[in-house]
């Protein structure tokens, strides 16, 4: 049995009864009258939801149609970027259909509870027909899903013959679960990533060395540049030398002439003293004899 989608022909009675009032009741198709407008809000309010939960339904069939369009490049198998785009679209429908499934319960839940008002038929009909909708675009979704899983089953098996490998289904199926695809074509696109990483390393070490290697020149130039001070502070160390030792000798020298007129100084005054004493002898003897004659 199949269901009319008749949400157009409600979002335009509901659009235009909220001019009427009680007493004016609108005649719908089937010889049915619009609800009082305590309803109005109530109706409006499922349609609103419905549009959501469509327009949602419509995003997973326009990333299904996308899905299809991109693994039909002839360059979709050697183009990462394609294959990243496509799970990101799966990732997306994948969300979406979870949301989708949510406002399905929430439906079901209101028509549960609407009863056989106009409010509870409208409910029935639109969660009917967007279960309906929804599961054709999950079927179809799925559908594109298996068409990739086949076709990547296919292209691990002519790898198998081309590599005269013996392996079994589910060892297969494991494979193409995890991804890997290593065991049959060497993974050269991870060995060129690890050799890029290895190279990047090299890179870097040989950057650290040749700083190191600037830094060691630098220290190299400071110690000749300190070995040409010190050389030419050389003979004004010597030159100081020099002269210190002269005036050692020099101050060696003159404590010697010190202790000579010490000794001089001492004689002279002996001698002096004695010259004194002498003189001062003679004339007391002489002034005696004058006082004695």
């Amino acid at each position: 049995m199949t269901c009319k989608d008749r949400l157009p022909e409600l979002r335009r009675i509901a659009s235009s009864a909220a001019a009427r009032t009680e007493s004016e009741p609108l005649d719908v198709e089937g010889g049915e009258t619009l609800p009082p407008p305590a309803q109005h809000q109530q109706i409006q309010e499922i349609i609103i939801e419905v549009e959501k939960t469509r327009a949602w339904i419509n995003d997973i069939i326009q990333n299904t149609l996308h899905i299809r369009r991109l693994h039909s490049d002839p360059t979709y198998h050697t183009n990462t970027v394609l294959q990243e785009r496509v799970d990101s679209l799966i990732t997306a429908s994948n969300a979406t259909g979870l949301k989708v499934c949510g406002a399905l319960r929430q439906l079901e839940e209101r028509c549960k509870s609407a009863g056989s008002a106009a409010a509870g038929r409208i409910t029935r009909l639109q969660y009917a027909v967007t279960r309906r909708l929804y599961a054709d675009a999950l079927e179809d979704h799925h559908r594109v899903l298996q068409l990739l899983r086949d076709h990547q089953l296919r292209l691990l098996h002519d790898q198998i013959k081309l590599t005269n490998l013996s392996i079994t289904d589910e060892e297969c199926e494991r494979l193409l679960d995890s991804n890997n695809i290593s065991f049959f074509v060497d993974n050269v696109e991870a060995e060129t990533s690890q050799a890029r990483l290895a190279l990047r390393e090299a890179e870097v070490r040989r950057d650290d060395l040749a700083r190191v290697e600037a830094a060691l020149q630098n220290v190299r130039d400071l110690f000749l540049n300190l070995a040409h001070l010190v050389a030419a502070q050389q003979e004004q160390v010597d030159s100081v030398e020099y002269y210190a030792l002269q005036a050692t000798e020099r101050v060696e020298y003159g404590g010697q002439e010190l202790l000579k007129g010490t000794v001089s100084r001492r004689k002279a005054k002996k001698k002096k003293l004695g010259l004194i004493l002498c003189l001062t002898s003679g004339f007391l003897i002489v002034l005696l004899v004058l006082i004695y004659t």
